[in-house]
């Protein structure tokens, strides 16, 4: 079993869920003027950064842990300069 699968059984065992790239953006609140997820800015500027949690590919999809981004976002809101 991979490390990947393994995460994955957790994850639901825990009732945790797994995030797109675009509801990663909408609840880091990365959203374009008409309010729709800014996926693009997520991926380019938050994604990217290697403080934020690996994601888990399935196939040529990207998904996060919900609570791992939660504690990413939480831990930069109390160490902004961090970064």
């Amino acid at each position: 079993m991979t490390d990947a699968s393994i995460a994955t059984l957790a994850a639901l065992l825990t009732g945790d869920c797994w995030l797109s790239a675009d509801a990663c953006a909408v609840f880091l609140g990365l959203t374009t003027k008409k309010g729709e997820p800014n996926r693009r800015g997520f991926l380019e500027r938050v994604a990217c950064r290697s403080s934020f949690p690996k994601p888990l590919i399935i196939g040529n999809e990207k998904k996060w842990k919900k609570s791992e981004v939660a504690l990413w976002a939480e831990d930069e809101r109390r160490h902004p300069s961090a970064r």
